[in-house]
Order: C-alpha cells, then sequence, then structure tokens
C-alpha cells in the first residue's frame, strides 16, 4: 500500500494511493487505485471515505468453476 499524493483544501484532505496484494482463496493478484476523503474538524479525524477499484477486487476474488468452494 501506497500514498502517492494529498490533496487539502479546508477542513478535507485526499490521499491517493495504489495496493497490490492477492486474495488468498483465489490465489490471484489484484492492482487497486484508491483514495482516501478525510474530513478533519478541530484537530479531530470526524469522518473517513474509502473509494477502492470493486471490479479489481471481485476479479480477483472469483473462483472459477473447476475450483473447489
Amino acid at each position: 500500500m501506497e500514498a502517492r499524493e494529498f490533496v487539502a483544501q479546508g477542513d478535507r484532505v485526499l490521499v491517493v494511493g495504489f495496493a497490490r496484494g492477492m486474495i488468498k482463496a483465489t490465489g490471484r493478484s489484484f492492482d487497486d487505485d484508491w483514495i482516501f476523503a478525510i474530513t478533519v474538524r478541530h484537530g479531530k479525524l470526524t469522518n473517513i471515505q474509502e473509494y477502492i477499484d470493486t471490479q479489481a477486487l471481485a476479479r480477483a476474488a472469483q473462483m472459477s468453476a473447476s475450483e473447489p468452494t
């Protein structure tokens, strides 16, 4: 997992990053571009939203018909 860019404006911070991983159940790897949208108020985190490449994760997690479940 690697944070590549930080964009701050007002009480919002966007963190743009990349992750590479593997789904143990299938042995398939995935590449995932992600963004965290963070809100900070009075020096405290008040909200974090994560946006990920769900299609890449779904593809890596999909079992083929010949694999046991």
